[in-house]
């Protein structure tokens, strides 16, 4: 069956006249300041031999630890550790022929200054709760801005520009472009210990001051008092509203520095808009959207990797969108032998390409390094044969 769907996929492929706008082969890397020299010289040495043409590479101060704390909000906020990260890896990226792009987090921002100078500007539950005074999953870096606040949107456009004015970088990429899970990926309820057969509102944001007033204002009714706020169209169209506009907002600036935009999204626009509050094909000005199509943690089957990627393609579509969809795989969710059938699945889907999560998970599997190469240069030279 899987040889089938790799024949009749070549030769659909081969049938078919129109290009893809960017067919590159993309993977995720956590940077770091601690990273050596030899190890970005190691990483992107094996990712060019792979034949990988671009790299996200996580640099923003989502370790709250390499961010020092200003109580007294005196600080600008630069995101010292971010740039730093970019302008040590640069040089590497150079060398090996490879398109950079700065990877940040964005509402999900766990630095210790923003935090002590500024929690009203972090999100609060239906519970009243702020999400600086729980650990939502206990996971301690879930600590997410208000999308509603003007503050937010400026602070993280300020965070953007400092990256985004670096010389030789390509794009900004914007992770965590969402509200905390209302409810998780299904896979991971069991090992996350949580029951969520429906929205309970220890995990349903954001009911801070700002945003209730907001929505007030436009219907008349505070979101606290409607019988179930969870099943409101119009209070959830508020906050797909209010993330998008800061996305929007986020990639103009992106835009403004002569740089690709590009943004990690949940794996298909209905999965994003009910677990995440994430109406990710109303994002504009977007160049280039990875659904995160890590299909276990949904305990979908593999075949989903296509009609996920078709469904986020003919939404975009709908929606007159013009940013291209590149799918994304956790390679934990593809076994080596098998890694041209899931890239096949993607472009069959609609993927303009392919990206992978993550470098250092490939270089923990052996053998993962050799079985991509041989993977991507027969997805390439499909491509080129079409």
């Amino acid at each position: 069956m899987k040889k089938l769907f790799i024949c009749m996929a070549a030769l659909i492929l081969s049938c078919t006249s129109q290009q893809d706008a960017d067919t590159k082969i993309w993977a995720w890397m956590v940077g770091k300041t601690t990273t050596t020299a030899g190890q970005w010289d190691y990483y992107f040495q094996k990712a060019s031999e792979a034949g990988i043409d671009a790299i996200l590479l996580e640099c923003h101060g989502g370790y709250p630890e390499e961010i020092p704390a200003d109580a007294d909000g005196s600080s600008s906020f630069a995101d010292n550790a971010a740039i730093q990260i970019i302008q040590n890896a640069l040089p590497f990226a150079q060398k090996y022929g490879i398109e950079l792009h700065a990877w940040i987090w964005t509402i999900n921002r766990t630095e210790l200054a923003l935090r002590h100078a500024h929690p009203d500007w972090y999100q609060v539950n239906a519970l009243g709760q702020s999400c600086l005074d729980i650990k939502l999953y206990n996971r301690e870096h879930y600590r997410w801005l208000c999308p509603s606040r003007p503050e937010t949107t400026q602070y993280l456009k300020e965070r953007v520009a400092e990256l985004a004015s670096i010389k030789g970088l390509a794009g900004v990429h914007l992770d965590f472009i969402r509200y905390p899970d209302a409810i998780l990926p299904y896979g991971l309820h069991q090992s996350r210990n949580v029951v969520q057969d429906k929205v309970y509102p220890l995990w349903d944001f954001c009911y801070c001051d700002t945003c209730r007033e907001n929505f007030k204002a436009l219907t008349g009714i505070d979101p606290l008092d409607l019988e179930d706020p969870t099943s409101d169209a119009r209070w959830m169209q508020y906050r797909w509203d209010a993330l998008s506009a800061v996305a929007d907002a986020l990639c103009q600036e992106i835009h403004n520095h002569g740089k690709i935009a590009s943004v990690a999204v949940f794996a298909t626009p209905e999965e994003s808009r009910k677990l995440v509050r994430q109406d990710w094909p109303a994002f504009h000005n977007v160049d280039v959207f990875f659904p995160m199509i890590y299909h276990k943690f949904y305990d979908w089957d593999d075949y989903h990797v296509l009609t996920a990627t078709r469904e986020g393609v003919t939404e975009l579509k709908t929606n007159d969108n013009n940013g291209v969809l590149c799918s994304g795989l956790f390679t934990g969710h593809v076994p080596q032998d098998r890694i041209l059938e899931f890239m096949l699945y993607a472009r069959t889907g609609g993927s303009t390409g392919v990206a992978f999560f993550s470098l250092e998970g490939i270089d923990r599997n052996h053998g993962y390094w050799e079985q991509l190469k041989t993977a991507i240069a027969d997805f390439k030279n499909k491509d080129e044969s079409r």
